[in-house]
């Protein structure tokens, strides 16, 4: 009764129904979003942990990489080590003892020798010796100048 004084009573129903429906709207605006909020939090965190899980492999991959190489390294370094023994060891097998005959076997120096070797004295001084000249027509000759000096 005190309403229907003012004259406002049902106005000021419909005024608090309407805000009462505008806040309803944000409000679920506001949870939509929260929800939509929390999906993409979830989402987030599975590719964090997808992408730690990967890069986890590739340091795993990288170190036994890293050993692989080392080990390769290593087997290189042993098979030039071994290759520079076994030429050692062949060169001193040239001239040891020889394991089926139980000889001695030197290695043979072979020489390369000359039908008629040059005396020294050819070497140092050739014979027939000549001065070399230019054709005669093709020697220069003085110009005459154009106007005699006086």
């Amino acid at each position: 009764m005190g309403e229907n004084e003012n004259g406002n009573g049902p106005s000021k129903f419909g005024n608090v129904t309407a805000e009462l429906e505008e806040t309803k709207q944000s409000l679920l605006k506001a949870k939509e979003e929260s929800e939509h909020m929390a999906n993409s939090l979830s989402s987030l965190k599975r590719e964090l942990e997808r992408t730690k899980q990967e890069l986890q492999q590739l340091k795993e991959r990288e170190s036994e990489k890293h050993l692989m190489e080392s080990e390769i390294n290593e087997d290189l370094k042993f098979v030039e080590d071994s290759a520079r023994f076994v030429i050692k060891a062949q060169d001193t097998s040239d001239n040891d003892i020889n394991e089926e005959g139980g000889e001695i076997e030197f290695q043979k120096k072979r020489y390369v020798t000359f039908a008629n070797p040059p005396s020294l004295a050819q070497v140092i001084i050739p014979q027939g010796v000549e001065i070399l000249d230019r054709h005669p027509s093709l020697k220069k000759k003085k110009k005459k100048p154009l106007i005699p000096l006086m």
